[in-house]
């Protein structure tokens, strides 16, 4: 379903820019001997712990406040033996929870996904380590080299990795912005399934108004898409992207030849369309 809201949100004007704001709380140093991906038994326990609460508690308290409706499990289940191994999500990135709403899709996997800093300096910090958040560092050369390495052990290892390709969080936007390279570049490096998933919304109806006024949550789930192999690994990934960015449009009921189809990745430029 196509839903566009009408709440009064001002949306960035470059496409990945942030429009989120957090309060910082703490200042958390990413250098080359921070743990991107941690290791150890407690924090595998904690995982486990935490992957019964999102069961028992959270996945239901998202199907009461924002009408969360899953579409497409059977897409995993069909490929159940080619996804073994570990796999790529991706999908638009759109309120706060939507990571929640992934983990409920893709369960019983727990995957781990790459986050704006802030985020871990806000008081969310204990959380989203044990759901898998990895903190993307700012600028250092030393910094970024050992986060990429860390990327690459949850991809060697066989674990399923989150990506939000197109770079920030626009509350409720009902399109599909321009899509980053590195989640293809990743699928392609380590010929892993990716998987596109979309987000889009219906009008919030009935007693869970008191819940808030953002729309409720379609979630979608493509079937694994996979790299063509006849081609150079990054015209590779690029043709993955047109096709996984393709997929997710229709997903969210966007065609070719409707005014807000987008095939470019023109972060800069790309029209808004509300």
């Amino acid at each position: 379903m196509y839903y566009k809201h009408d709440l009064n949100y001002t949306y960035p004007e470059r496409s990945d820019e942030h429009m989120l704001e957090l309060k910082r709380t703490r200042e958390l140093t990413l250098d080359e001997n921070y743990e991107y991906m941690p290791k150890g038994v407690w924090f595998k326990i904690k995982r486990a712990l935490v992957a019964t609460l999102l069961n028992l508690i959270v996945f239901p308290i998202m199907h009461l406040t924002h009408g969360l409706k899953i579409y497409g499990r059977e897409n995993l289940k069909k490929h159940k033996k080619e996804l073994k191994n570990g796999a790529i999500t991706i999908s638009n990135h759109v309120f706060m929870w939507d990571y929640l709403c992934v983990l409920k899709a893709i369960r019983p996997h727990i995957s781990y996904f790459p986050a704006w800093k802030p985020n871990f300096e806000s008081g969310f910090q204990s959380f989203m380590r044990i759901v898998g958040g990895i903190p993307i560092p700012e600028g250092d050369y030393k910094s970024i080299k050992a986060f990429k390495k860390g990327m690459d052990e949850v991809l060697e290892s066989g674990n399923w990795l989150h990506v939000f390709p197109e770079g920030s969080l626009w509350y409720f936007y009902p399109d599909i912005r321009p899509l980053k390279l590195a989640a293809f570049n990743y699928a392609v490096k380590y010929d892993k399934p990716l998987i596109p998933i979309s987000m889009s919304f219906r009008p919030r109806t009935g007693f869970r108004k008191i819940f808030g006024k953002g729309p409720f949550v379609d979630l979608h789930i493509a079937e694994p898409l996979y790299a063509d192999k006849s081609l150079p690994c990054r015209e590779a990934a690029k043709d993955l992207r047109k096709r996984a960015y393709a997929i997710m449009q229709q997903m969210n009921g966007i065609f070719p030849g409707d005014e807000n189809y987008n095939e470019e990745h023109d972060f800069e430029n790309y029209k808004k369309t509300m």
